[in-house]
């Protein structure tokens, strides 16, 4: 009788984690809020209301173009606290050449265009 007991409290355990899992699963996700640092008057907004991500964003501008570009991601989550940051290798092909940089502080997700100085190119005619 003590084996069916325990054996029904370990069922009853399970299938409550199973539910309490289920239901953490299927929660809408957060809805961040996106902020273009490249739209007119962003930076000075953010400056205002939000002073604390106008300075780490400060610097993480200043400083991207100084790290090595695969350890951007990894400079922003140590440096800044940011997460999922997105700096992928694909240059725009634009004069000067441009790159996409985002990433999230707190529950706000930053994006921005980077001018990219420290690449040079040559203009090539075709064969």
């Amino acid at each position: 009788m003590k084996t069916a007991s325990r054996t029904a409290v370990v069922l009853l355990l399970a299938l409550s984690a199973a539910c309490v899992t289920q239901a953490q699963v299927r929660q809408p996700p957060v809805q961040r809020r996106v902020v273009d640092l490249n739209e007119a008057g962003a930076l000075e907004t953010l400056q205002r209301s939000n002073p604390v991500h106008y300075e780490k964003i400060r610097r993480i501008l200043d400083g991207v173009l100084q790290q090595k570009d695969t350890q951007v991601p990894r400079w922003i989550q140590a440096n800044f606290d940011g997460r999922d940051v997105a700096y992928g290798p694909i240059v725009l092909t634009s004069h000067p050449p441009q790159r996409r940089l985002s990433f999230a502080l707190d529950a706000t997700r930053y994006a921005a265009t980077i001018v990219l100085t420290n690449v040079t190119g040559a203009i090539v005619p075709a064969k």
